[in-house]
């Protein structure tokens, strides 16, 4: 027996969303909560009416950020942290996508952002909470010097430089730099990371792509996952042709 037209409607109808879901990433889905470059991060944002805080492990502080001026063309951004001592405050210049990344003892927190724009630059300052203030480290600076410029560029540009995950607690950091996604570089998207030790700030290892990837794949955020691991082992084939004429 057949089933009615207007049935037949509804359930091919159904399928099809159904289809459509199942296509959708959760990036797609929540892309403002999902973090970028750490998959142990929380990403942090106001926006509108919506406030979305990052709460230390140990349940007794939390972070925000609020941009300067809505307005303006840059991300300046005031970072706060409630504490049991009170509000503690700083700021940062990469008020953009940022996701925090606590240190397990709460005694310090990663930030990383965009100053520019979604594609970049990200830069990452780390925080500690010390008795009535936030005592800032600046680790962009570092790691981009570690980095240097690895592949044939149209113009000279930093990296993206990402804190991924604590490997000692408010002690050492794995950190990433990646070039920027867009055809300005060769090789583009692919990244290195580095372990940083703060009490100097140096860093003290490097690991290429395919190490990290092997070591810490269920650290990395998408953004680092998905870069092309062929760049890496044939980097003739990621070239911008118009470089290598």
């Amino acid at each position: 027996m057949l089933a009615p037209r207007h049935l037949v409607v509804t359930i091919s109808l159904l399928a099809v969303l159904a289809s459509v879901a199942l296509c959708q990433s959760p990036k797609q889905l929540s892309q403002m909560d999902t973090p970028i470059f750490s998959a142990n991060a929380i990403t942090i944002y106001h926006y509108k009416d919506k406030i979305k805080t990052a709460t230390s492990p140990d349940g007794k502080m939390k972070v925000s950020i609020g941009l300067l001026d809505d307005n303006a063309e840059d991300f300046v951004a005031k970072l706060t942290v409630d504490s049991e001592q009170g509000q503690l405050f700083s700021t940062i210049s990469f008020g953009l996508d940022t996701e925090i990344l606590w240190s397990p003892d709460s005694l310090a927190f990663a930030v990383t952002g965009s100053c520019c724009g979604a594609n970049g630059q990200y830069a990452t300052d780390v925080f500690y909470i010390l008795e009535k203030k936030l005592v800032k480290v600046q680790l962009t600076t570092l790691v981009e010097r570690a980095f240097g410029h690895p592949v044939r560029c149209d113009w000279s540009e930093p990296p993206n430089v990402a804190a991924v995950k604590w490997l000692v607690p408010s002690e050492k950091l794995l950190m990433a730099a990646e070039i920027i996604h867009h055809t300005v570089c060769d090789s583009f998207g692919t990244f290195k990371a580095y372990v940083v030790d703060l009490k100097k700030p140096s860093v003290v290892k490097v690991l290429n792509q395919l190490e990290a990837k092997r070591l810490y794949h269920n650290d990395l955020g998408e953004e680092l996952l998905q870069s092309d691991d062929v760049c890496i082992l044939h980097p003739e084939a990621c070239r911008v042709g118009s470089y290598h004429k």
